[in-house]
């Protein structure tokens, strides 16, 4: 890009997992149909605070929220500034319960349908591999959506609540699975900021961590990297919560911080500051001069679809990037071959050098020779059963790979045969071979846990560094 913005390092940063992204509210967004909100009493303003596309409008979600509880719960014209800050203050000044506007938001959030949601920004964000703990301002559910509509697992939110712990002390959490810290609170927990003051008094809580969950979270990022994107926050919050989430001095660079956040550059002196104490602000939202080098991004979602290209393009380690000795020889049906794939792309991402007969056999090479030459010589052997591979005994997979294996495993008392099933075919199924049945066999029925199983299997055969 530039060289005010190192790509190479950050997306290092990512891919060594050391990079935390914190979520604000500019990136929760909807996309609405005109015609299903134009007899809505505030539809005119709606249009004013957002974006027309054709026959639909896109709006920022918690502006639309602010227009929908002051219509639903107040008899009054709205006559300020829409947030959802001001329209809570006005409601209780009305005596409307706080209980009664959380409910309020809380239907809602609940009745979007994911097609009115804009997800693909937190989809891009989830699929970026790098990232492992998820940190959120905002108290709606469109991140666990997203996990949700990519059909990937995460632990279960960490939702803050105030004045009550929200921590199970009891519920464990695979460390193999993303986690999600919402620090104010989500429409899924106990309750949620809606106020300044209420936002204040989550954040005096996680400062002095009075929540079992503060620690969780403290040690979840430890060291880690700061990327604050969409949080457009007042000059004064911005400052208090970077300072009380990094748990170090502004001056110190011990970890690195970048704020990509959709108003920043229109606040001079917190751009200001921010940039004289060592965070690299992204330019978002404000044209730049023409003699500036910089890239500009339209938005906070602008700058996340460059993130998922950028990292997109070196995630994991290059085939040629080898960390570990043993070269592991992947048996699979071609029929499988979408899933034998994810396998290999996460071994090599892991440093493992993979024999995999689609990238490795040369026109003019003869198959069988270069089969049984990489039989003999591959540290390990990872065995894809599947029904597919096993209905019919006479596929190669099957009647050659599989069979010299075990005559070879035999012949050299060689134990090196790891097999894993990847469908509902059963581990004690009779067609599968009687040597490869006896053993261990690892189930993968879920792509969200290949990671976690890949990084198993290396640390239980003690895969050789090379360095």
């Amino acid at each position: 890009m530039t060289d005010q913005f190192n790509w190479k390092s950050f997306t290092y940063s990512v891919n060594s997992k050391a990079i935390v992204p914190v979520l604000g509210n500019d990136l929760s967004n909807l996309r609405l149909k005109k015609s299903s909100i134009e007899k809505l009493e505030y539809y005119n303003a709606m249009l004013s605070a957002g974006e027309q596309v054709g026959d639909t409008l896109e709006i920022n979600l918690y502006k639309y929220l602010a227009f929908r509880i002051w219509e639903n719960l107040s008899s009054k014209p709205l006559d300020f500034d829409a947030t959802i800050n001001n329209v809570a203050r006005g409601l209780m000044a009305q005596n409307i319960t706080e209980s009664d506007i959380q409910l309020a938001i809380k239907n809602e959030i609940n009745a979007l349908t994911n097609e009115q949601i804009i997800l693909d920004p937190f989809i891009k964000l989830i699929s970026i591999g790098g990232f492992e703990t998820f940190v959120s301002l905002n108290y709606d559910n469109f991140l666990e959506r997203a996990f949700e509509a990519a059909g990937r697992l995460v632990n279960k939110s960490y939702n803050f609540s105030n004045p009550f712990s929200a921590s199970v002390a009891s519920e464990k959490k695979d460390p193999a699975l993303p986690k999600i810290y919402n620090l104010m609170g989500n429409i899924q927990g106990a309750n949620f900021a809606i106020t300044d003051d209420q936002s204040i008094e989550f954040l005096y809580m996680l400062q002095n961590g009075m929540d079992t969950i503060a620690k969780e979270l403290f040690d979840a990022i430890s060291q880690k990297s700061m990327l604050f994107i969409g949080s457009s926050l007042p000059d004064w919050f911005m400052r208090i919560f970077i300072r009380i989430l990094s748990k170090e001095p502004f001056r110190s660079q011990v970890k690195k911080k970048y704020v990509a956040a959709n108003n920043i550059l229109k606040d001079t002196e917190l751009k200001k500051f921010l940039e004289s104490n060592n965070i690299k602000v992204i330019p978002i939202g404000q044209n730049l001069q023409p003699d500036t080098q910089n890239k500009f991004y339209k938005n906070a979602i602008d700058f996340i679809e460059d993130v998922h290209n950028q990292v997109s393009k070196v995630s994991g380690p290059p085939p040629n990037e080898v960390l570990f000795k043993e070269e592991i020889f992947i048996s699979y049906s071609w029929t499988d071959k979408s899933l034998a794939e994810r396998m290999k792309n996460e071994l090599m991402r892991n440093g493992v050098n993979v024999f995999f007969d689609d990238d490795e056999l040369k026109t003019g090479e003869k198959y069988n020779d270069v089969i049984i030459e990489k039989l003999k010589t591959c540290a390990y052997f990872l065995v894809i059963i599947s029904e597919n591979a096993i209905a019919d005994k006479s596929r190669y997979v099957y009647a050659k790979e599989w069979t010299t294996a075990i005559l070879y495993e035999k012949l050299t008392s060689k134990s090196y045969i790891r097999p894993f099933i990847i469908d509902a075919t059963k581990p004690t199924d009779p067609r599968i071979p009687d040597e490869i049945r006896l053993l261990n066999i690892e189930s993968i029925t879920n792509l969200d846990e290949l990671p976690k199983t890949i990084r198993k299997f290396i640390s239980e055969n003690n895969l050789t560094p090379l360095k």
